[in-house]
């Protein structure tokens, strides 16, 4: 609860001061909040979990406590990946752009309405896939360098979404205290391990995301991108 509670005032007051809020019109703003909503919101579901979860009350407060928990984790994964998305398709005509935006936002709304009737960790973790290879997708485009996007963020991406599904993966299996029963109650059991995974992967989203956005508030960024591509075709 603690650690979740230091992060929410870590993100609240660091991340603010370093994103472009109007520097390059309504676009970068709404990508700013994005932004900060997906990195708070995990921190602010989990400590409201952790805050009540022992609370003596029934199964039906439990469980809007835990869909409160898939909430917050569903804000990082969709208004988190929001900027980019955006970042990825930004030299795309306006069509294609809200057209694959629309798209991803259909896909996380489809997960979130499933996940809030999941039945156990695995299928809840599962209703995240959709949006989730479609982020997969659009890395790997911006891995063969088709699409927008900072060349920097790449490394970024890749690991926002490895680390993501590596935390979530020792979450669902109880790993490792399944093979050490009753050894790691306290610390190293699946639990902590998840949380720190979770920390490593907003770090990696942080990071991606202000490279796209300084990338979106530089003058003529399409035209850098092909520039550069050029120069590799012709090497």
């Amino acid at each position: 609860m603690y650690f979740a509670g230091l992060a929410i005032l870590y993100m609240l007051m660091t991340i603010p001061q370093l994103l472009p809020w109007n520097t390059k019109g309504t676009l970068l703003a709404i990508l700013s909040w994005c932004h900060l909503i997906g990195a708070v919101s995990p921190w602010i579901g989990s400590f409201i979990y952790h805050l009540f979860m022992n609370l003596n009350y029934d199964e039906v407060f439990y469980r809007f406590l835990l869909k409160l928990d898939m909430i917050g984790i569903w804000l990082c994964q969709s208004f988190g990946a929001i900027p980019m998305m955006a970042a990825t398709v930004h030299c795309l005509p306006d069509t294609y752009w809200y057209c694959c935006i629309f798209i991803y936002w259909f896909l996380c709304i489809w997960g979130l309405l499933n996940a809030m009737s999941a039945q156990s960790p695995w299928e809840r973790r599962l209703c995240f896939a959709p949006p989730f290879l479609m982020r997969m997708l659009v890395m790997t485009l911006r891995c063969f360098g088709i699409g927008g996007g900072s060349p920097s963020a790449l490394l970024h991406i890749v690991l926002q979404d490895l680390i993501a599904v590596v935390g979530a993966t020792i979450g669902a299996m109880r790993i490792p205290e399944k093979w050490i029963p009753g050894k790691l109650d306290l610390v190293l059991n699946s639990h902590n391990l998840m949380h720190v995974l979770v920390v490593l992967a907003v770090c990696s989203m942080h990071a991606a995301t202000l490279e796209d956005l300084s990338w979106m508030c530089g003058s003529s960024p399409c035209n850098r991108t092909e520039s550069l591509h050029l120069k590799h075709d012709e090497l």
